[in-house]
């Protein structure tokens, strides 16, 4: 099966958490992945992206299926495929701003209906796609030694009066909210006996970020939207205990997992559980409810099922 993996990267390479995906279903099913990247964003970079996609479609007959990651980007497959005839099927995993971010939707809806099936990675998204869907969040790679906590930390220069608190995201992304999180950890440095460190996460390949989530001593998500957000799902894995308001699917990722607080989106309460953590250092003991509903091997295995099912292949596995 011929799989043409469709993506935005600025960099040739796909995101970690797509490239995972398609690595589980190279090494565990008979899918040969190629991908396509649109490089750049607005009107400009989609009418390139679908001259270059029509051009490779028109080349290429042996591609069975696109599957696009982000909704707004569907259409780039779709135009491409009808205008070039090809007979691939077009596969769309939503991943959050494409449905939730209302100036997105229409487009992303529109994509939606020309597709074969719908991916959609948190139950929140269920209210705006209504067929041809199944409910899938995106997986990790649960492969992961926890013995990087103390070398790591000697690395950094953090010794044991040292809190260190990750941010979910690049404090310049607006929708995690940076300014929130700002006033918390200022708040935080104002009543703790602590030395604070803020870290955003930005520019660590996936060696680098186990490293550090396990070095540090919490995270904290305070984003203005999420679909199923990777970040949350890493640092269960990684057993760092996690502080978010609750967007997206994260009360859903946490369920059953100690150490992970679901707070309103306060000041005062993300402060008040920083602090209990702080005084009294935890560690994620229950990973097993997110190591066995995202291992990437299952979710894999029902990618694999919706390809097999568009192709007419055999039945859709439900689970």
């Amino acid at each position: 099966m011929n799989v043409l993996y469709l993506s935005r990267s600025n960099s040739g390479k796909p995101h970690p958490f797509i490239e995972e995906q398609t690595t589980a279903l190279v090494n565990s099913y008979d899918v040969n992945a190629q991908h396509f990247f649109i490089k750049k964003g607005g009107i400009s970079g989609y009418v390139k992206a679908i001259r270059q996609l029509y051009a490779l479609l028109r080349r290429e007959n042996s591609i069975d299926i696109i599957h696009v990651h982000y909704g707004l980007w569907g259409l780039v497959a779709v135009i491409s495929k009808i205008a070039a005839h090809n007979k691939a099927k077009v596969v769309i995993t939503f991943h959050g701003s494409d449905i939730n971010k209302r100036t997105e939707r229409p487009l992303s809806q529109l994509a939606a209906r020309f597709s074969a099936h719908n991916i959609l990675v948190s139950e929140k998204m269920l209210k705006y796609i209504h067929e041809r869907f199944s409910l899938i969040p995106c997986g990790i790679d649960t492969d992961v030694e926890l013995n990087h906590r103390e070398v790591t930390r000697k690395e950094y220069g953090w010794g044991d009066n040292n809190f260190v608190v990750l941010f979910s995201s690049s404090f310049e992304r607006s929708v995690k909210d940076p300014g929130f999180a700002f006033k918390v950890i200022a708040a935080l440095e104002a009543s703790s006996s602590k030395s604070i460190e803020f870290v955003e996460l930005k520019g660590y390949n996936r060696n680098q970020l186990t490293r550090l989530m396990q070095a540090a001593d919490a995270l904290i998500m305070c984003s203005e939207r999420e679909g199923s957000p990777q970040i949350v799902k890493e640092a269960v894995l990684n057993a760092l205990p996690v502080v978010s308001n609750d967007v997206g699917d994260v009360k859903s990722i946490c369920r059953n997992v100690d150490n992970c607080y679901i707070v309103d989106k306060e000041v005062s309460e993300y402060v008040k559980c920083l602090t209990s953590i702080s005084l009294h250092p935890v560690r994620v003991r229950n990973r097993a409810p997110v190591l066995e509903r995202f291992d990437n091997k299952v979710i894999a295995k029902r990618v694999f099922s919706i390809y097999n099912h568009v192709l007419g292949r055999m039945p859709l596995v439900t689970t």
